[in-house]
């Protein structure tokens, strides 16, 4: 009889540890799959939330304006301005102009109406694009914000 509870005892007390080492190894990975999730749906509401509409583009010698407005319903930081790309495509040229770069291409931007530190819901940048040369032809032009979210119109010289 003492053995079967010496024995039932330390069976219980195995089968204890086994459980809470189980539990503490894999704890961590559902947390960390967790804060996975969560980093996804963020991102991914920062997208939906986030839309842009190109107004209106104007070329000029070897510069192109085009006059963007945040549609969305979020507020865009202008620090992440500078990871938005500007790509201009036409059937024999091909531009990706860097932000603010001391030679050309380069694009930088101007607020039309607003101000402070974030690109508000109904305001508009201008975008004042600086190229190499622009012969006369068909041109489209896409601007991706930091996230992802893009919008593209044609123009023409």
């Amino acid at each position: 009889m003492a053995k079967e509870v010496i024995t039932s005892a330390i069976l219980v007390m195995v089968s204890v540890i086994a459980a809470v080492t189980f539990v503490n190894a894999i704890l961590p990975s559902v947390y960390g799959l967790s804060e996975s999730y969560n980093s996804v749906a963020h991102n991914m509401e920062d997208q939906f939330k986030t839309d842009l509409d190109i107004i209106f583009i104007y070329p000029e010698d070897n510069n192109v304006s085009v006059w963007i407005k945040n549609v969305g319903s979020s507020n865009i930081p202008l620090s992440k301005l500078q990871y938005c790309d500007v790509f201009i495509l036409s059937s024999s040229n091909y531009w990706n102009p860097g932000f603010e770069s001391n030679s050309t291409p380069s694009w930088e931007y101007t607020f039309e109406n607003g101000g402070g530190d974030t690109w508000d819901r109904g305001e508009t940048i201008k975008a004042a694009i600086s190229l190499d040369s622009l012969p006369s032809d068909i041109y489209q032009i896409t601007f991706f914000l930091y996230n992802g979210v893009s919008t593209s119109d044609t123009f023409s010289k």
